[in-house]
């Protein structure tokens, strides 16, 4: 980037799920998966989001989503990190990768309140470790994204914990609560168990930044990136359920 830049753009990716054949055969996650495959990505065509191959790409990968949990057929899922990191090569830039620090782990909404199960990933931080290292070896950040981090200062430290053990030598840490999840206490917490930086500040369900705050600032002595755009509040049927055209001249 120029140093005479007139803003910066911070890239960020939450990392909810890796693998397709990871899901249990039986979940609301493999249900909404092949959903979205085989009908919503229809309605997207029809509407001229998507390219006729493309739709048929996302029905097939539904349709044979069995003999891709079994293995019979690669998981078109499993790459798509390296291609993320390759795009980012392209381009040179490097971004922030949050991963979720427990495996099939839905969380609290709050200290009484169970989340859905879906909010569960289905993959295990810990098995990755050799590809958090590679992250933070070339240029990019390896963050949290917290599941049970906002509900008290021994569930984000317990959280952070996990990721030092993997990457000892790292200095400072940030987190992005998994879906947003905002209580008052959320800053205060995070300081006190460690953390440099969080990145939850923003909205499931609209763009922009939240209370005009534009730049990064300082609550409770921690730093707070506000989040801007989000892919999900933008394109995901359940929020705004935009085109990618009409995505694209929001974020414009």
């Amino acid at each position: 980037m120029k140093n005479d830049a007139p803003y910066t753009l911070v890239l960020t990716h939450d990392v909810d799920h890796l693998f397709i054949r990871h899901m249990p055969f039986f979940s609301k996650t493999a249900g909404s998966f092949i959903k979205r495959c085989m009908f919503s990505n229809l309605a997207r065509w029809l509407k001229k989001d998507l390219t006729f191959r493309e739709y048929l790409r996302s029905f097939f990968t539904g349709l044979l989503f069995p003999l891709i949990k079994i293995g019979m057929i690669p998981d078109p899922w499993e790459k798509s990190l390296d291609l993320i990191l390759g795009i980012e090569k392209k381009y040179d830039v490097r971004s922030t990768f949050y991963f979720i620090p427990f495996y099939r782990t839905q969380g609290f909404i709050d200290d009484h309140t169970p989340a859905p199960e879906r909010r569960g990933t289905d993959y295990d931080v810990r098995e990755l470790r050799n590809k958090l290292e590679y992250l933070e070896e070339n240029g990019w950040e390896v963050g949290i994204h917290g599941i049970n981090a906002h509900l008290s200062v021994d569930k984000a430290a317990e959280e952070l914990a996990v990721f030092k053990t993997m990457l000892p030598g790292k200095q400072k840490w940030g987190l992005r609560i998994h879906w947003l999840y905002q209580p008052p206490e959320l800053w205060e917490n995070l300081r006190n168990a460690g953390y440099n930086y969080d990145a939850t500040f923003g909205s499931n369900d609209d763009v922009g930044f939240m209370e005009e705050k534009y730049h990064p600032f300082e609550k409770s002595g921690l730093a707070v990136l506000p989040l801007n755009i989000q892919d999900g509040s933008l394109l995901a049927h359940w929020h705004q359920s935009l085109t990618m055209d009409q995505a694209w001249e929001r974020v414009k």
